[in-house]
């Protein structure tokens, strides 16, 4: 690894560093259908991961994790998304999610 750069924590994921979520803040990602948001919770990390496409508010996770907010905490939890995201991919091959945004326009009335 070259001077200055940092090993990431996910293979699919640009994760943030751990003094993100320390700090108190929020991260969200997604990848087609598959979406996750990773934020601190008393003295912890949790990430979350839902299908589809709508907002995190209004769906139901499939998958919640809890970490320990330490650099640590932060790498089982980057492994167990990219575990997540494996089964993802592997639903989708199966047809069993749908793998691809896709936008309806409306109809409208003159």
């Amino acid at each position: 690894m070259a001077a200055g750069h940092k090993k990431s924590i996910s293979r699919y994921f640009d994760i943030p560093d751990v003094s993100l979520f320390t700090e108190g803040n929020t991260f969200t990602g997604s990848e087609n259908t598959f979406n996750f948001r990773i934020k601190p919770d008393d003295g912890s990390i949790k990430a979350r991961v839902w299908y589809g496409m709508k907002c995190f508010e209004l769906s139901e996770s499939e998958e919640v994790c809890t970490a320990p907010a330490d650099a640590e905490g932060l790498a089982s939890l980057g492994e167990e998304l990219d575990a997540q995201y494996e089964k993802y991919l592997s639903l989708v091959a199966e047809g069993k999610v749908a793998g691809r945004r896709t936008y309806t326009a409306k109809k409208t009335e003159n």
